[in-house]
């Protein structure tokens, strides 16, 4: 009983010791200014992330897509159509398990068997990943330190995830984060049957509205600072 108690508490532990201190984690943009960077998990998705990309080479606007490697592996010419658009790609890892629920060898596992399997696509090294749902456990954050992979949180998520936040919801959500240097989160698959309906009429609206407030959408490596 105390075996199981102490491996409860562990996880969360380690999670909450992560966001909060750990220098590795990313959650927002490290300089002040007007900048957005748009990143979208749980892709790739036949019906949606096509209806995502069009709207962003409409604007010009370049994201960063978090896959999930079994999708990645289903839909690869999707996966390449992303990066011939110009936009960043992370791992999300390879099944989308939540963090506390995995033993510590399938923790490691579909982390290394995502990122392997989305580089092996695309052709490159992948420099970005993204836990499902933010969070991490005790060996996935002692593997991720020593594994190359930058760790991206965010500091503005439109809970689009939730059929209920609506197209509304999504925007009002967005608009009361938006600090400098925001980091958004969005979905292009995933969550409950048909929320990625609000996000893909809810993504003009809000890239309209920003922009006509001052705010302009670039590179992840823009909204950090640097330059590309």
């Amino acid at each position: 009983m105390i075996i199981v108690l102490l491996w409860g508490m562990l996880f969360p532990l380690t999670d909450w010791y992560a966001r909060l201190f750990s220098p590795q984690i990313i959650k927002k943009g490290s300089a002040e200014g007007t900048k957005i960077c748009l990143t979208f998990d749980d892709g790739p998705d036949p019906r949606y992330t096509p209806e995502v990309l069009k709207i962003l080479h409409k604007y010009q606007i370049t994201a960063v897509f978090f896959l999930i490697g079994a999708k990645a592996e289903r839909f690869p010419e999707l996966v390449r159509k992303i990066k011939a658009e110009g936009h960043q790609i992370g791992c999300h890892t390879y099944y989308h398990r939540h963090a506390y629920l995995l033993s510590p060898w399938k923790s490691i596992a579909t982390i290394l068997k995502g990122r392997q399997t989305i580089e092996r696509i695309i052709g490159k090294p992948i420099e970005w990943f993204r836990p499902p749902w933010g969070a991490l456990n005790l060996f996935q954050y002692l593997f991720l330190r020593q594994s190359g992979l930058k760790i991206l949180l965010w500091s503005a998520n439109g809970r689009d995830w939730n059929k209920k936040t609506g197209v509304r919801g999504i925007i009002k959500r967005l608009s009361q984060k938006l600090k400098s240097n925001t980091i958004i989160v969005l979905h292009d698959s995933g969550g409950e049957s048909g929320a990625p309906d609000n996000t893909v009429t809810a993504l003009p609206v809000i890239i309209s509205k920003f922009q006509s407030e001052g705010y302009s959408f670039v590179t992840m490596k823009q909204v950090l600072g640097g330059k590309d």
